[in-house]
């Protein structure tokens, strides 16, 4: 589309300042959302173009990188201008589940460069999350250990990650 603008030859007052714009940090923010969505619903070309071409070598190369991933679920931490600094936790197929935490540098709606380190777990799989006293476990065989599965919406303990159908109830027994 384009536009002309004519000049006037009238003098009028310049326009007052604009307002200082958020819709660079929330476009940043919905941009980090927005690709780890395209990752969720396996829509990979999708996730390539809203910034895993900056971060992998090749295509195939970022596709094969979420082969042993079920699902993954990002916290926006904060953001700052165009950095997004995240939490991510990917449940992994095999029930285990892989903490990453770092920032996304999001430019034009597109991740441009991400400094993203696992944080590592402790092997009694329980370990304080954001609530001071809240209780954590990798996977649902912890739970399981603990004596504490099935988990419910509320419960300590209990995260979506957990939940595979999404029904708010963790780590249900199998019924084959």
């Amino acid at each position: 589309m384009t536009s002309t603008v004519t000049a006037s030859p009238e003098k009028s007052a310049p326009p007052p300042p604009a307002p200082p714009s958020t819709s660079s940090a929330l476009g940043a923010e919905a941009t980090v959302v927005a690709y780890f969505d395209a990752i969720n619903a396996q829509d990979y070309r999708e996730a390539w173009e809203l910034g895993g071409k900056n971060l992998a070598g090749d295509y195939e190369a970022f596709v094969d990188g979420f082969a042993g991933t079920e699902r993954d679920t990002v916290r926006i931490l904060g953001v700052q201008g165009n950095s997004v600094r995240a939490e991510l936790k990917a449940l992994q197929t095999d029930g285990s589940l892989k903490v990453f935490e770092g920032t996304y540098t999001v430019r034009s709606e597109v991740i441009t460069a991400a400094d993203v380190r696992e944080v590592t777990v402790p092997d009694d799989a329980t370990t304080p999350s954001d609530e001071p006293g809240a209780t954590y476990y990798e996977n649902c065989d912890a739970a399981r250990d603990a004596g504490v599965a099935p988990l419910h919406t509320g419960e300590p303990g209990y995260g979506d990650y957990l939940d595979r159908d999404g029904d708010g109830v963790a780590c249900e027994p199998y019924i084959p």
